[in-house]
């Protein structure tokens, strides 16, 4: 009888057997894999270590594991595949981030938007913003870059295009006023600023819109000149000057219009800028200077501010840009050289008809 119920439950015990043996093996298999691959981010928990300096300016790591190359997709998994690792980091303005490559291929770390996994189909190569690019690093290099920007940064590998990750850089608490300033930060009480000429004969004044100068968002300059002599608004040829940094960013050679002129300009860095009113009255030594300061616009990201700023300054520019000035004396020119040439073609004939 004992023996009886052996034989019946053998088969049982043996399926058994079987069964905790095949999910024994499948699970250290799947372990082993996990433990072993970098890039088996369903067991891998991605982190970036940071270290900070005495003045709390942070180092972060990326790595790039190993099997980054293969463009393999599991899709027994629900999250996106670590191609770097951490995917998406959170750093702060002034911080650093170093990656490191511990696969058996060359990568990159390129700013702008990669190709995605369907690359492998339609051979798009992704689309580079010039942001920042490593270059090709081999297997064991590393590369640093320091984030000086808030904002927002895609990259990718330019060899691998699949490959993709996501930087956010968090600004410093900026003290945006809701009213003019100057460069030093002091309250402008009202617009616009008159200056005078360096002859005192020509009164400038200078008002923008809107008054807070912001980063990426097109302002407008508006320029008057009063002649104190005529007691009335005068029709001036001038310079229009941007400086910021110590670097000229534009010159538009201008006229007032009844006294008024406008000018535009999109600004993609922040800090103190100077305006200068340069050869007013086509006078040389004739020049006004205002100053004020354009901060950082928390609304978008500093690529994308340098973006619109390269965009709608491609006028100033223009290499074949003349000067209003000399416009005038062309005019001139023009108005009294053809009598001036008739008068002479007409004596010619008469004398010599």
């Amino acid at each position: 009888m004992e023996t009886g119920k052996f034989f019946l439950f053998s088969p049982a015990l043996f399926l058994l057997s079987i069964i905790v043996i095949t999910i024994s093996t499948n699970s250290w298999f799947y372990y082993n894999k996990a433990s072993n691959n970098d890039n088996y981010s369903y067991y891998h928990i991605a982190y970036a270590a940071a270290n900070a300096d005495a003045n709390g300016i942070k180092s972060f790591n990326v790595t790039i594991p190993k099997g980054s190359a293969n463009p393999q997709v599991d899709i027994t998994k629900l999250g996106p595949r670590q191609w770097y690792l951490p995917r998406q980091i959170t750093v702060g303005v002034n911080d650093t981030i170093t990656w490191t490559n511990n696969d058996t291929e060359a990568h990159t770390v390129t700013s702008g938007n990669g190709a995605g996994i369907e690359s492998l189909v339609n051979n798009k190569r992704g689309t580079p913003n010039g942001v920042f690019d490593s270059g090709s690093f081999k297997p064991g290099q590393s590369w640093t870059h320091t984030f000086t920007k808030p904002g927002t940064y895609t990259y990718f590998c330019t060899i691998h295009p699949w490959m993709d990750g996501v930087v956010i850089v968090q600004g410093k608490a900026q003290n945006i006023p809701n009213y003019p300033a100057y460069a030093s930060g002091a309250r402008i009480s009202k617009l616009p600023v008159y200056k005078f000429t360096t002859d005192g004969k020509i009164e400038a004044g200078l008002s923008w819109d809107p008054n807070v100068l912001l980063t990426g968002k097109e302002i407008s300059f508006f320029v008057t000149f009063f002649d104190l002599a005529n007691n009335k608004p005068n029709l001036l040829p001038y310079d229009f000057v941007l400086v910021q940094g110590g670097k000229q960013l534009q010159r538009i050679p201008s006229i007032t219009q009844a006294g008024m002129n406008i000018q535009h300009h999109v600004f993609s860095n922040s800090g103190s800028i100077s305006i200068r009113i340069e050869n007013v009255g086509a006078v040389k030594s004739s020049d006004i200077q205002f100053d004020t300061i354009v901060f950082d616009n928390p609304t978008i990201s500093s690529a994308a501010a340098n973006q619109l700023a390269a965009a709608a300054n491609k006028q100033s520019s223009n290499p074949f840009t003349v000067s209003y000035s000399t416009l005038v004396y062309i005019e001139y020119a023009v108005i009294i050289g053809i009598p001036a040439a008739v008068a002479v073609f007409v004596v010619f004939a008469y004398r010599y008809r």
